[in-house]
């Protein structure tokens, strides 16, 4: 899985697991969700919990160079008998997320806490990522770099919201970034034709080498 989308997963994952628990219910899972979703999907899901993308960092300060061999080719190939792929050392960047929870139970809401303090310590977290292959895993360090409480009245009713800053460790390789740049080949400027000025030609689309 490449850069970015391998982080998101393996986050979402981790979040993954968590319950709670009430008079109603003894065991309630806790759903993850990618950024907010409709209302219409969180009515009648309370507790849940959002994630976000928040930041890009390149952490110049990590930055090294120089060759990196192997004969997986970085994880997204099977191992090739007597041959060696080889390629420039990646490039560090830290990927900061907020992650918030959403309880309407003070009980719930207590509970998350407890959990997520287990699952983001101040220091020492890592991020399991899996290659491309799936057959082996890394581990990225992750931090948690803030919390604030956001509790509300929303709609006459409690709202316990919970909001935390996840900094997760990444790299990029040069030449997976140098793959994400593709050649535009058509511009697409207005598909009306109609009502056109006399004496001027309707342009629909510019492609390269014009």
């Amino acid at each position: 899985m490449t850069f970015i989308l391998a982080e998101d997963s393996a986050l979402k994952n981790y979040l993954g697991g968590l319950t709670v628990s009430d008079e109603k219910a003894p065991v309630r899972p806790v759903k993850v969700f990618f950024g907010y979703p409709d209302v219409e999907i969180t009515v009648g899901t309370y507790p849940y919990m959002t994630l976000e993308l928040i930041d890009i960092r390149v952490a110049k300060e990590r930055q090294t160079t120089g060759r990196m061999y192997d004969s997986d080719n970085r994880g997204t190939v099977a191992p090739v008998t007597n041959r060696v792929f080889g390629y420039d050392m990646p490039v560090p960047y830290d990927l900061v997320y907020q992650v918030s929870s959403y309880a309407r139970n003070p009980r719930h809401d207590r509970a998350i806490l407890f959990q997520m303090q287990h699952r983001f310590p101040a220091q020492y977290g890592s991020l399991q990522i899996p290659n491309a292959l799936g057959t082996e895993s890394g581990y990225r360090h992750m931090f948690l770099d803030g919390f604030v409480k956001r509790d509300m009245i929303e709609d006459g009713r409690r709202l316990f919201r919970n909001t935390y800053t996840i900094r997760v460790v990444s790299e990029m390789t040069p030449f997976a970034a140098g793959n994400a740049l593709s050649t535009v080949q058509t511009v697409e400027i207005n598909r009306i034709k109609t009502d056109i000025p006399a004496g001027l030609t309707p342009v629909t689309h510019l492609t390269q080498g014009d």
